[in-house]
């Protein structure tokens, strides 16, 4: 059995690699060939977020140069037995894109993991640096016909699965998987008069939920000592009096990135869009021995046991005392990270989902025949 497995991302892509990628194992030993086959090479992905003169027109050179490929690939469906779109066929043109799919006999599945039905820059702020880098040639419009024509829908989490349920007879809830291989605790427990370090890790789109955080990190520096760790932004966060060391996304670097965390942030607004959140981060960071603390926001609201497994936090004052909780007992920074790890391992673990994926594929292949 062949699949096809498509995404606008490669390898490196935050979504991509964990949905798709991270299953090419357990594919294999299941007897199915996956051919990945994203729409940006590693290159063209790794540059998107370039700015200077002429980014603009080589994003567009990239993109279309793409598209063209992902067209041919389409066109040679056929070979495969399953098809698996990730998000979208085309940043825009999905239409057209589905057509030429739909014309090969080829059931696929379509997967999802976040509100990608919304526009996200409608919940940012006018003007943020954030809502400048996310992508404007997408139309939200263009996704429900790609799930109504799905053999079967992943849905990240029980929110994206109730919306598509509006339009697909077989949505499945598929939550994204965490390689704990891959992310895993330091080997070696930190000295005890070491520093400890709060961090985020994510992408330049997110960095607005951060900077929401600087004045209450500040405060947190007025209680305990600490250090600040940032990977992925799109622009400096200063935080007065508390040392900042920041970070390039690189995906060599990322799971010693969150190796070196103590805390883990974790916030989002509460919207629309970000209720589809799957959370993610908050997974990466219990896996890799860091202890969360989150905006009790859709599916973080669950992962995050409050005062089990992490801390919610709603406000400036929720954020410091949880912070400071942390900072300020190791030991219960210590529970709190065995009880996380073993969490992630037993319900969010490639290990533990990739039946639910490949089950999936095996459906849809069986309903040509």
């Amino acid at each position: 059995m062949r699949a096809l497995l498509l995404s606008t991302l490669p390898r490196e892509g935050p979504s991509a690699r964990p949905r798709l990628y991270a299953y090419e194992v357990h594919l294999r030993a299941a007897g199915i060939e996956p051919v990945f086959a994203p729409l940006l090479s590693s290159r063209a992905a790794q540059r998107f977020y370039d700015a200077g003169t002429g980014a603009r027109a080589r994003r567009l050179a990239r993109a279309a140069a793409g598209a063209v490929a992902r067209l041919t690939k389409l066109l040679r469906a056929g070979r495969f037995d399953v098809v698996v779109v990730h998000r979208d066929l085309l940043p825009r043109g999905n239409a057209l894109a589905l057509r030429v799919l739909q014309r090969s006999g080829v059931p696929f599945v379509y997967d999802f993991d976040d509100a990608i039905y919304l526009s996200p820059r409608d919940f940012v702020a006018e003007g943020d640096k954030s809502a400048s880098l996310m992508a404007r040639g997408k139309d939200p419009g263009e996704i429900p016909e790609l799930v109504t024509a799905a053999t079967v829908v992943l849905a990240g989490n029980e929110t994206l699965a109730a919306w598509a349920r509006g339009l697909s007879g077989d949505v499945r809830v598929q939550p994204t998987p965490v390689d704990t291989d891959v992310f895993r605790p330091p080997e070696r427990p930190r000295a005890t008069d070491a520093t400890p370090v709060v961090g985020w890790i994510g992408s330049p789109t997110a960095t607005y939920c951060l900077m929401s955080l600087r004045a209450a990190l500040g405060r947190v520096g007025h209680r305990h000592r600490y250090s600040l760790e940032v990977v992925g932004a799109a622009e400096t966060i200063a935080v007065p009096g508390i040392p900042v060391r920041h970070d390039d996304w690189r995906l060599a670097d990322e799971a010693e990135a969150y190796r070196r965390l103590d805390v883990g942030l974790y916030p989002l607004p509460d919207n629309e869009w970000t209720r589809g959140k799957c959370g993610y981060k908050a997974l990466v960071y219990m896996a890799s021995g860091a202890v969360p603390v989150v905006s009790p926001v859709g599916v973080g609201r669950t992962i995050v046991e409050h005062g089990v497994r992490g801390f919610h936090a709603s406000d400036d004052e929720g954020w410091i005392d949880a912070v400071s909780r942390l900072l300020g007992d190791p030991e219960l920074r210590a529970e709190m990270s065995v009880r996380g790890r073993a969490y992630v391992e037993e319900q969010f673990s490639v290990r533990a989902l990739h039946p639910g994926f490949v089950q999936a594929l095996r459906d849809a292949a069986e309903s040509r025949s």
